[in-house]
């Protein structure tokens, strides 16, 4: 049996906290689109219910040839929202992440954002010496619920088989990535989007309540990397 090795954590909700930067940033993004009413209202919860996937293919989904040009608006609104608003860390992300590390864990980034958007907020978190291995859609092929992140994370990690993957997110998105990508461990959090019930239903092993309680898992605390 192999060991667990490589642990991927998404960002938003996860490790950073939305603060409703995602929906300020869509709203902006629609109203600059000139869409409203039953059309706008219809977009707002489908992007509640992709929440952890990549933006880019939401955006086509939701306007079609239109959809490039609204996720290059969301993007620019997000990180203006976030410039504004600030961006805080997951309270216990560094002491978790850190302890993973010392335990042999390589540790990995993942999120749905484009390249130039997660470094903005790698930046402005101060999370630039914590994620060695950082990865968007752009860098694998497709984003959640399809496993390229995770694969990418393993493949740049010198990770030994998809089972050695430790999966961590607060979406559906995040357990059908890891489920799909063969993954030892999915560890959902209730830091974000999804409840535990929906979690568990897309493939959740474990529920926690936050990032902080994941090294009082059995498996992480007890198995590092060999």
């Amino acid at each position: 049996m192999n060991r667990l090795q490589v642990v991927c954590f998404d960002m938003a909700g996860t490790t950073m906290i939305d603060s409703g930067l995602v929906l300020e940033a869509f709203r902006r993004t629609i109203e600059e689109l000139g869409v409203s009413g039953v059309e706008a209202a219809e977009a707002e919860h489908y992007v509640v219910a992709t929440m952890g996937q990549s933006k880019i293919e939401v955006f086509t989904a939701l306007f079609d040839s239109r959809g490039a040009m609204a996720n290059e608006s969301f993007e620019r609104h997000f990180v203006q929202a976030a410039q504004e608003y600030g961006v805080r860390e997951i309270p216990g992300v560094r002491r978790v992440v850190t302890e993973l590390r010392r335990l042999g864990y390589d540790v990995a980034l993942t999120t749905g954002f484009s390249i130039s958007t997660r470094e903005t907020l790698v930046h402005e978190l101060g999370w630039t010496d914590l994620f060695r291995v950082r990865v968007s859609p752009e860098d694998a092929g497709r984003g959640r619920p399809a496993p390229d992140m995770l694969l990418e994370c393993l493949i740049r990690l010198e990770g030994y088989a998809t089972n050695s993957l430790v999966v961590v997110g607060d979406t559906a998105s995040d357990m059908q990535a890891g489920t799909r990508a063969g993954a030892g461990l999915c560890v959902g959090v209730l830091t974000g989007t999804d409840d535990s019930d929906r979690l568990v239903e897309h493939g959740a092993d474990e529920v926690i309540d936050s990032v902080a309680d994941l090294t009082r898992i059995d498996a992480l605390a007890n198995v590092g990397k060999a």
